[in-house]
């Protein structure tokens, strides 16, 4: 099975709502956010030796009792060649699957969610839609965009829980960006606004390491608007 496991938390009780999980981050991504700080699972000059598949698998059967899901993670989980199998080996646990994905890899998504092998869909919405400013933020391939796009609209129709959730940067985007963001997402059943992380050890571009994230009031104040724009049901802001 061709999947590139970089690490494993055992457990987890905040990454996949109302569930203890295990999450799985995986290596390699086909997107390059600066102000990404996983940057042992994105840049391969970083990468580590991969965690053995079987064990991984291993250790879920071993703790199935304990476990209620798994979460996969990146890096970008989609671009792994056999991610469909290992998800099916997940699921013949009797084990919950939420991915958390950028929405690039629309082929894969869709088989995914035809396998009927997701539980939880987390994709992150970078950028106002438009190709020039994502691939400001993410120097994807046009034909990743048009992905991202096509896959937005496929978990909005897919009948699993969701949620899109946008990085919120001040380096990168006025506070409203984020209302623009979305008002081209609408409707919504749920939009998430997750602050910029601050003080990692190290950035995919070394430029973020010194930037401070918005005032949590300011997050708050937004996600205020997009609630009385009715563009979303429900609107979370995460430190």
């Amino acid at each position: 099975m061709d999947v590139k496991i970089g690490s494993l938390i055992k457990t987890s009780l905040i990454d996949f709502p109302g569930k203890v999980a295990s999450v799985v981050f995986f290596q390699g991504c086909n997107f390059r956010c600066g102000y990404c700080y996983n940057v042992e699972v994105v840049l391969p000059e970083r990468f580590e030796t991969p965690r053995k598949t079987q064990e991984v698998l291993d250790f879920f059967q071993k703790r199935k009792n304990l476990l209620d899901g798994v979460v996969l993670l990146g890096g970008e989980p989609l671009i792994q060649k056999d991610i469909v199998e290992f998800s099916q080996r997940v699921k013949d646990l009797d084990l919950a699957i939420k991915l958390d994905t950028n929405g690039g890899s629309y082929d894969q998504l869709k088989n995914m969610i035809d396998q009927e092998l997701l539980d939880y869909i987390a994709l992150d919405v970078k950028a106002p839609l438009e190709y020039e400013k994502y691939y400001e933020v993410t120097k994807c391939s046009v034909q990743a965009f048009n992905d991202v796009v096509k896959s937005i609209e496929l978990v909005k129709e897919a009948g699993i829980p969701y949620e899109f959730r946008t990085t919120v940067v001040p380096a990168i985007s006025k506070l409203e960006v984020v209302l623009e963001i979305a008002k081209q997402l609408a409707p919504l059943k749920h939009y998430v606004l997750q602050n910029f992380f601050s003080g990692a050890d190290s950035y995919v571009d070394t430029r973020f390491t010194d930037i401070q994230p918005y005032p949590l009031w300011d997050l708050e104040k937004v996600a205020n608007q997009i609630k009385d724009s009715g563009v979303a049901k429900e609107i979370t802001v995460r430190a």
